[in-house]
């Protein structure tokens, strides 16, 4: 389900395809049967609970496609660590415990140099410029690809990663599936494709509800709406949830 590469490829990557969409969710479809069957005689709490969010809502896994030079690869990952862990062929356990973990919002604000090695730790994408929120938010399914992604060793500059997402929630106002991240994985994603010095200049596209590749823009990221616009995009609604 996984496959990495840390070479460097050479020239301008093909932007993804239907054909790439369809792919991504297949692997999606492949792992969540695979950690449903795994834990169909579960004998722990951990894979009980895994199996009753893998086979209803709760869970979510989801598939990436990089391009980036010298962090290339596609990984398929689950939001639950249990199931994580079953998905056949997967070489992403999630990144560090401290990837996983985030840090606080005062933490990651600080500029007092005390910071530095517990954010460099901590820190994925380019130059480790992002630090996901404390609580375990870098444990979600889309922030275990990015950080084995950066652990890769390359740059994490340029070239893009395709996500299909197969979010599984009751809070939805409709239907039981969604392709969206949350709003912090947006926040990840947004400063992945950010330009100049406040980026890393990588290329994201979140596959839809018609499996078409849609790409995240600037104001996706910076217009007060621009959540609730890629939502539309990708779900055909202004919040998640596939109708």
């Amino acid at each position: 389900m996984t496959t990495t590469s840390a070479g460097v490829e050479q020239g301008a990557p093909a932007p993804p395809t239907v054909t790439t969409c369809e792919e991504l969710g297949q692997n999606n479809i492949e792992a969540r049967e695979a950690i449903i069957e795994a834990t169909e005689d579960a004998t722990t709490q951990a894979e009980q609970r895994a199996h009753t969010k893998a086979s209803g809502k709760g869970m979510t896994v989801g598939s990436v496609r990089s391009t980036i030079p010298g962090n290339s690869g596609t990984m398929t990952t689950s939001s639950d660590g249990t199931a994580n862990a079953l998905i056949p062929n997967s070489e992403c356990g999630g990144g560090t415990s401290e990837q996983k973990m985030g840090l606080n919002k005062d933490t990651r604000a600080s500029s007092d140099p005390v910071h530095n090695d517990a954010k460099k730790k901590a820190g994925v994408l380019c130059e480790n410029r992002h630090v996901h929120p404390g609580g375990g938010k870098g444990a979600h399914s889309e922030c275990k690809s990015v950080n084995c992604l950066t652990n890769l060793g390359g740059p994490m500059r340029g070239g893009s990663m395709t996500f299909n997402v197969d979010w599984r929630s009751s809070t939805f106002d409709q239907g039981e599936t969604s392709g969206m991240p949350c709003r912090d994985c947006h926040k990840m994603m947004c400063g992945a494709s950010a330009k100049g010095p406040v980026g890393c200049d990588i290329k994201i596209y979140l596959c839809n509800h018609k499996n078409e590749p849609v790409e995240l823009t600037d104001d996706d990221c910076t217009e007060p709406a621009g959540y609730s616009n890629l939502c539309q995009k990708v779900d055909g609604n202004p919040t998640p949830g596939r109708g």
